[in-house]
């Protein structure tokens, strides 16, 4: 149920943001929005997003990366296009995801940028 003010309102008063507001706010302050039906996992050196596409094909499924969006189309015959985008932080080197598509579940495995990614400093006698 949509109010006036772009809010929709979930029982247990519970209130979800649109996802272009989602998108403007990961922008701003660089963090990913993980939002669209998707379990998501995010890990030491990597983050992997899980989508259930029963009865899918390899080439019924569009992955693409455009400026920190990643978005997936899953197109099937006599239905609508399923669409779903995430924007991710500048944590996440997007040339690097991959896509693998195993009974029935798309995984997604988004690679940490070096930068991003723990390391251990040496400490040096001076």
């Amino acid at each position: 149920m949509r109010n006036r003010s772009g809010w929709s309102n979930w029982p247990n008063n519970q209130l979800t943001v649109e996802p272009v507001i989602d998108r403007f706010f990961a922008r701003a302050f660089d963090v990913p929005v993980w939002s669209g039906g998707a379990d998501v996992q995010e890990l030491a050196d990597h983050a992997q997003i899980t989508l259930d596409v029963p009865g899918v094909k390899p080439e019924q499924i569009t992955v693409s990366a455009e400026h920190r969006t990643l978005t997936v189309k899953v197109e099937r015959e006599d239905r609508a296009p399923y669409v779903r985008q995430y924007t991710i932080g500048t944590k996440f080197d997007l040339t690097q995801v991959q896509a693998k598509l195993e009974l029935g579940v798309l995984t997604l495995t988004l690679p940490k940028a070096a930068e991003a990614q723990p390391r251990n400093v040496p400490v040096m006698v001076a």
